[in-house]
């Protein structure tokens, strides 16, 4: 076990990856890089502002669902992401005296990662379909779902209930898309980050003051701005109810700082964008 690990110690262990084409692997033993990893979490504001945020919800989480996480005893940035993992379930469990279920699944998991799983006990499940989406008690799972495609999310979102969403941050992993674009392609992600958006700008006029005056606009500038208006094509509006969903709003619990507590760390892009997201019904 390490123990006190500092930065330079996760660095010296990350040097410790050899490249393989895309792929990264430790010579240290799996089991050694995952404590590494797990001590430096430990002393990071990224997990205590992530442990903070969950605390409300501890005793509702019953499970966690994990899914895309890549090959995690291969991959630097999974292996990191697997520890993360480690580190939510064992602050559940301590928190609430009890052991919570895992369910986890990727398809490009190898017979070694297989095998390791199933070697953790009858908590642990590797399970491509979650068999628990109608159970109606939606607020019981924690998704955790690093690095996840679109596609994905978007199916995710389509059979599922997820209220606790620990991914990629919705608004900036979706900004290349126009909102039709995004609509007509992944419309269920498409209306959280509708409903994100507007509390998005709420909080900036908020914190930038822009409710409390009106600033003065020059009389030439309002007439250049009337002429540019008139030149610009209407954007159509998008029918955001035309998609039966069940959930009703979307919010950030938090995105760490603005990503400030993600960002030039040890475990590098093993994280990016990573957000807490609460999905309401």
């Amino acid at each position: 076990m390490v123990v006190g690990t500092s930065f330079m110690d996760i660095e010296e262990t990350r040097t410790q990856f050899k490249k393989t084409g895309k792929k990264a692997v430790p010579a240290a033993s799996f089991e050694q890089n995952v404590q590494a990893n797990r001590d430096f979490l430990k002393k990071s504001e990224f997990l205590s502002d992530l442990l903070e945020n969950l605390q409300p919800h501890l005793n509702n989480i019953k499970k966690v669902r994990c899914v895309a996480i890549g090959n995690f005893q291969e991959d630097f940035p999974a292996t990191f992401q697997f520890a993360l993992l480690l580190e939510i379930i064992d602050h559940i469990n301590n928190e609430t005296s009890r052991d919570i279920l895992i369910s986890l699944y990727d398809p490009i998991f190898t017979e070694n990662e297989m095998h390791y799983l199933e070697s953790l006990g009858d908590k642990w499940v590797i399970q491509e379909n979650f068999s628990e989406i109608n159970t109606g008690d939606y607020k019981s799972v924690l998704y955790f779902l690093p690095h996840a495609p679109l596609d994905l999310t978007e199916r995710i979102l389509a059979s599922e209930c997820p209220h606790l969403w620990l991914a990629n941050n919705m608004i900036s992993h979706t900004d290349r898309y126009t909102k039709a674009k995004l609509f007509e392609k992944y419309p269920h992600l498409g209306k959280l980050v509708h409903y994100l958006q507007p509390n998005l700008v709420a909080e900036t006029k908020k914190q930038d003051g822009a409710d409390d005056f009106t600033a003065f606009v020059p009389k030439r500038k309002r007439k250049n701005k009337n002429n540019s208006t008139k030149l610009k094509v209407k954007i159509p509006d998008i029918d955001y109810g035309s998609i039966a969903t069940k959930f009703t709003s979307c919010k950030i619990l938090t995105d760490f700082d603005e990503g400030k507590y993600l960002k030039e760390r040890p475990w590098i892009n093993s994280f990016s964008d990573l957000t807490l997201h609460a999905i309401g019904y």
